[in-house]
């Protein structure tokens, strides 16, 4: 198949580029590098440096490149910037997300479109599922939710194209870990503990996550991509197994053998995310790595 991918140069875009190629597939990846690494890009695939706001870079992908399926994941990332820069994350993500969807239905193409369990906002009944709320607090309090607004937009969209006759799939990796996972200050928990010294845990530790290995959800990915007959549905990619941000502090403290210290919680932060995975069995997919085996692989 011919697959386009965007944000392809990041950590959950390189590892799915990486098993399209292993299935045979041709790859091009659009990518502005703002995050990704061009070095996290299989030299099999075509890349093109642009941003997914410009139809002029969108047009340079699709090139000489009659895309059958689209796998749209670029997107403003990173808890700390969705306050920080609330403005940037909704103009890429959504206006990126307008674009894809315009040159998904351009050439015809299949969208599977990345959005995530910060869809849902501060939902606290568990587990997620696609009947679940999003609850959003006052925005003057914090800009936090520019990110998982901008998310639940962007299933809007797609909701609305599939209503019409479009071939659009929707998943929600559930905090994804592994390698090329970034442990800067906009990273994600894990790889942020994994180069923490000593880590740090918001708030009272207490709040938890489902921690999903990426090579479990990058099979998924090739699933909703290529299986027929699942127009406008949304699946939840992610482990049903908790831990609090406590226990994995410990956890990975323990084996790095470095120190814990508290902060100051995050703006908006849920206190659980667990996802429901009901919606799976239309792929025959589960969650099978488990968290000791993968923090066992990344040390």
């Amino acid at each position: 198949m011919r697959v386009l991918v965007t944000g392809g140069a990041g950590f959950l875009g390189s590892h799915l580029v990486d098993a399209l190629l292993e299935r045979g597939d041709k790859v091009v990846v659009l990518d502005d590098l703002s995050r990704g690494h061009i070095s996290q890009i299989d030299s099999s695939a075509k890349f093109v440096q642009g941003d997914v706001r410009s139809s002029e870079d969108w047009e340079k992908a699709c090139q000489n490149f009659q895309p059958e399926v689209i796998h749209h994941l670029a997107a403003i990332n990173g808890t700390r910037r969705f306050h920080k820069e609330a403005d940037l994350v909704v103009d890429v993500n959504v206006n990126g997300t307008r674009l894809a969807l315009e040159f998904a239905k351009l050439h015809s193409a299949r969208l599977v479109f990345y959005s995530s369990p910060e869809a849902f906002g501060e939902q606290e009944n568990m587990p997620l599922s696609n009947d679940s709320d999003s609850r959003f607090t006052p925005a003057h309090l914090h800009q936090r939710h520019s990110y998982g607004a901008s998310k639940h937009i962007g299933e809007l969209l797609c909701q609305f194209e599939a209503r019409k006759g479009m071939d659009v799939r929707i998943v929600r990796p559930f905090n994804v870990y592994g390698p090329r996972l970034q442990g800067d200050e906009n990273g994600q928990v894990v790889s942020m503990m994994m180069a923490a010294s000593p880590i740090e845990v918001h708030g009272d530790g207490l709040q938890t996550r489902s921690l999903t290995w990426v090579g479990d959800v990058v099979e998924a990915f090739i699933k909703v991509g290529t299986q027929k007959g699942l127009e406008g549905q949304a699946f939840n990619l992610g482990s049903t197994d908790e831990i609090s941000m406590i226990d994995l502090a410990t956890k990975i403290a323990g084996l790095r053998g470095v120190e814990i210290v508290f902060t100051k919680p995050n703006n908006g932060d849920s206190k659980r995310r667990l996802p429901d995975i009901s919606m799976n069995d239309a792929i025959d997919w589960v969650a099978k790595t488990s968290l000791d085996d993968g923090i066992s692989h990344l040390l």
